[in-house]
């Protein structure tokens, strides 16, 4: 898989629900192979630079985040449900969360110094 570089303008900045952006980028007029090398990547994720050519850019900015990455209370909160469901659902989901949850926190209190 070959890396690509090019120009593109965006076109289109769409927020989505999950908080991320859907940017639409056209490019310059491309030949069938240029084409295809665009058309191998898609879907894949990538890592990409955008930087103005008709302003002098203002140094780099960087977001070092993933896609489809979750919080850690997102992710704390998928575990649970799969326990949820694997014990059963007994109950609705969120009286199990609060009570896994507060479990979790006792548990960490239980720990904590008695300083404070």
């Amino acid at each position: 898989m070959k890396t690509l570089f090019t120009q593109g303008i965006i076109t289109s900045v769409r927020s989505k629900v999950d908080r991320s952006l859907s940017l639409t980028i056209h490019t310059p007029e491309l030949s069938t192979n240029e084409k295809a090398l665009f058309m191998d990547l898609q879907g894949l994720n990538t890592e990409m630079t955008i930087k103005p050519l008709d302003e002098k850019p203002e140094g780099i900015e960087k977001i070092d985040k993933e896609i489809g990455s979750k919080t850690q209370s997102q992710r704390l909160r998928a575990v649970l449900y799969v326990l949820f469901e694997q014990e059963g659902k007994q109950g609705t989901f969120d009286d199990f969360y609060r009570s896994y949850t507060e479990k979790i926190i006792d548990w960490i209190k239980s720990k904590l110094n008695d300083e404070n």
